[in-house]
């Protein structure tokens, strides 16, 4: 089972806690904005360059393409 599976809504904090540390692992951060503020978004950035993604499936896909386990 993938940590994104649990974090579409509402929000896990034990599985979004995972999720920023596989992206640590790998050099990344992870941020997601505020649903209050609108649509949210998944930002992930290394070395000055983010990524902007729309849900945690595609966050998933990302740590898989870059080999987080």
């Amino acid at each position: 089972m993938n940590a994104a599976a649990h974090l579409e809504a509402p929000c896990d904090p034990k599985a979004w806690a995972t999720l920023v540390a596989r992206c640590a692992l790998k050099g990344y951060q992870l941020w997601r904005t505020d649903p209050d503020d609108g649509l949210q978004r998944f930002l992930v950035a290394r070395w000055g360059m983010v990524r902007a993604m729309a849900d945690l499936s595609e966050v998933e896909r990302f740590l898989v393409q870059v080999g987080a386990e």
